[in-house]
């Protein structure tokens, strides 16, 4: 249901409302919050001064504000764009989590959000949350089968090459530190040279597997560490330069394709004097 008033004369939005409809102050505080009182199409803010000609809309329908950016939602599915510095989950150690901001929108939606993969703390980019447990399930179990393609772009520093295979096997040591061994996961890391101002070079790299800290340690192995990881021995910066810009993976439930593109932060092209969207 929605009510629309035209406004004679200037006077304050809450005396207003208060004169002509049922709603109290608390009400029409809360309304606005939500999005739910708009002055000639626009949300607004409190305190706010009416005034002659204004077109004052209401709708009791509520618009939850999403703390993220939002790629993608249905009643199925949830992608946003993580930002780096973010955890995806908890970790014991009680750091604000996207999945924390996530549950929150939704439940105040009367919905409910399942974790379905995770990007490392420094990264940013592509995130997919299901929104039912069996899709989270449908995903998760066939997870190797329907993953079509992973894409990062990471600014690297050192000796890097138009392009790459990397092949290893990775393994994790008890303090968190990930290498290449004899004995670990098998790790698959192509990429291709986009832009490039020595000793800088802007990649993008694709995944065949996903396995933790993985293009940051081939990364650092090949001598060409990713500028922000000084885990993996690359230099100081702001931040990590690597960001999950697309993500396509094929739904065994509605039997089709899905595919989710997050834009490359400016900041990426800093390392370049002519700068250039690639994408």
């Amino acid at each position: 249901m929605k009510q629309v008033f035209s406004i004679t004369q200037k006077e304050d939005l809450i005396s207003y409302l208060e004169k002509h409809t049922d709603y109290r102050r608390k009400k029409i505080k809360s309304m606005v919050h939500y999005g739910q009182i708009l002055v000639n199409q626009r949300e607004i803010s409190l305190p706010y001064l009416l005034k002659e000609g204004d077109a004052l809309s209401i709708t009791n329908e509520k618009i939850v504000k999403a703390p993220f950016p939002i790629l993608y939602e249905d009643d199925r599915l949830l992608v946003v764009c993580k930002e780096a510095g973010l955890l995806t989950v908890s970790n014991q150690k009680n750091e604000k989590t996207l999945y924390q901001e996530v549950y929150q929108y939704v439940h105040e939606k009367g919905e409910k959000v399942f974790i379905v993969h995770r990007l490392d703390k420094e990264t940013s980019g592509v995130l997919v949350f299901a929104k039912k447990e069996e899709i989270k399930q449908a995903l998760q179990e066939n997870w190797n089968e329907i993953v079509l393609k992973r894409k990062y772009v990471a600014v690297v520093k050192g000796n890097y090459q138009e392009s790459g295979h990397i092949e290893t096997y990775l393994k994790e040591e008890k303090n968190t530190f990930v290498h290449s061994s004899h004995t670990g996961k098998l790790a698959i890391t192509d990429y291709q040279l986009l832009q490039e101002q020595k000793p800088y070079a802007l990649l993008d790299i694709s995944l065949k597997t996903g396995r933790k800290n993985q293009i940051r340690v081939h990364m650092k192995e090949q001598g060409m560490p990713v500028v922000g990881d000084q885990k993996y021995g690359g230099e100081k910066a702001d931040r990590l330069y690597l960001h999950a810009y697309l993500f396509s993976f094929y739904d065994p439930i509605l039997k089709k394709q899905f595919t989710f593109e997050a834009s490359i932060p400016k900041t990426f092209y800093h390392f370049f004097q002519i700068s250039k969207n690639i994408r």
